[in-house]
């Protein structure tokens, strides 16, 4: 299986920069990148051939393209071509929503059977992250749906906003990992192994205060400007149509309120973990980790977007508790 990450931020952020560092830092691995703006990467040294498939061969092995058009129409291109390559990057624009790159590795069947999404960086400008959460949609999602946050030009700024941005930030996006970094310059290779949608990664957990831990329904909110982070442990097993109806319902009619839905699900008849992910405006599942004897059974979920609503969110996830 080919592993897949996707490079996305907003404009100015040093997405292209991190490119050419991963490229740099990583000289064993052959990639295939996929650049939507490929005007962009700084290579006219190292080009060596070029196709009029509009594949660009370097000189250190690599191979870049461009996409113009339909992507699972590009990837089968590079699959079936003659170059050998072992990691996919996909280069975003600054203005484009992951998601929906997101979406072809994770909903389309034939596409899983080569590649396989390891995880979606996200290059932040540390200056103006809090600034545009909430403000700019496009860069909101950006974080919102990233598996890691990586902060740019930190030394720009104090540890003491250092630590805000990081406090805010994880409100809204509790399961992204974060690292500050100057230069888009930092140690790439664990970030091109995050696994962060394999079964045993999908975990995560919610900052539950001790004394709530037995109410078998217990959400928790945070906010910032319009962004909301709603964080749900139901102890209670889940009943498989009933979650699946509401998900699928949901998202078609308020999908673009959601900006990432990820979720650890307990199903009742169910042995193993089921796993909810949103991915343009679709809920996708997938079978997780099987439950341990003695262990505790229970659902953790959480919703990121745009001012939603509590008490009717609330009020569905109740609506599918299991009732024999």
């Amino acid at each position: 299986m080919i592993a897949v990450t996707i490079i996305t931020g907003f404009l100015g952020a040093g997405k292209t920069t991190f490119l050419n560092q991963i490229i740099k830092q990583n000289s064993s691995k052959k990639f295939a990148i996929i650049e939507n703006e490929f005007g962009e990467i700084n290579i006219d040294s190292q080009l060596v051939i070029s196709t009029n498939q509009n594949i660009f061969e370097l000189s250190n092995g690599c191979i870049c393209c461009s996409l113009n058009g339909d992507l699972s129409s590009l990837l089968n291109k590079l699959v079936t071509s003659d170059y050998n390559f072992d990691h996919l990057i996909i280069e975003t624009t600054g203005i484009a929503d992951p998601s929906a790159v997101a979406a072809v590795f994770l909903s389309d069947y034939n596409i899983q059977t080569v590649f396989k999404l390891d995880g979606v960086i996200c290059l932040v400008d540390t200056q103006n992250v809090l600034n545009i959460l909430g403000v700019e949609e496009v860069a909101s999602k950006q974080i919102a749906f990233a598996d890691f946050l990586l902060y740019n030009k930190a030394s720009t700024v104090s540890e003491t906003l250092k630590t805000e941005i990081s406090k805010t930030v994880k409100t809204i996006n509790p399961f992204a990992e974060m690292a500050f970094c100057d230069f888009s310059e930092t140690q790439t290779p664990d970030l091109l192994d995050l696994q962060a949608y394999q079964n045993k990664k999908a975990s995560f957990m919610l900052s539950i205060h001790p004394t709530q831990k037995q109410t078998y329904f217990f959400a928790q909110q945070h906010s910032h400007n319009h962004i909301v982070s709603q964080g749900y442990r139901i102890t209670e097993s889940l009943d498989l149509l009933k979650i699946r109806h509401y998900f699928t319902v949901m998202l078609f009619i308020q999908g673009a309120y959601f900006y990432r839905i990820k979720g650890l699900l307990n199903i009742e008849g169910y042995d193993k973990r089921l796993i909810i992910q949103s991915v343009k405006g679709a809920p996708v599942f997938t079978e997780g980790e099987a439950w341990q004897a003695g262990e505790n059974r229970e659902t953790l979920i959480v919703f990121i977007g745009k001012s939603l609503k509590r008490e009717i969110l609330e009020k569905s996830l109740k609506q599918c508790i299991y009732k024999p």
